[in-house]
């Protein structure tokens, strides 16, 4: 097992014959969610600005985009993942397009060449 992967155990209940219930313990392999932490905090920083210079507060959000309190707050001031749609609807909530939001330089790694070049 690799760092990219980790173990989720499930148990599952089944009711076969006669109502005599099993228990199995199932491993679930499940793929790390990626974060890119650095550059979620370069938006969350944006968004917060945004709304503030617009004096557009986190209920006022809320109020906009139908989300509770806890989702607007994750999506502008927290440190998890965010959604696309949930990033569009506090873009609509503030008035701004996305692309006020995206206007910064990402670093672009090196990578291996394509496959279909790595064939050849």
């Amino acid at each position: 097992m690799n760092d990219y992967t980790k173990i989720r155990k499930t148990t599952i209940l089944f009711q076969i014959w006669y109502n005599k219930i099993f228990i199995l313990d199932v491993y679930l392999f499940m793929a790390e969610q990626y974060i890119d932490k650095e550059n979620l905090e370069i938006i969350r920083e944006r968004l917060w600005a945004i709304s503030n210079k617009k004096k557009i507060t986190l209920e006022d959000i809320q109020d906009r985009t139908g989300f509770s309190y806890s989702q607007v707050h994750r999506i502008v001031r927290g440190s998890n993942n965010m959604s696309v749609s949930g990033l569009i609807a506090v873009c609509k909530a503030l008035e701004v397009q996305p692309r006020e939001v995206f206007d910064f330089e990402i670093k672009i790694p090196k990578h291996l060449p394509l496959r279909r070049d790595r064939k050849a």
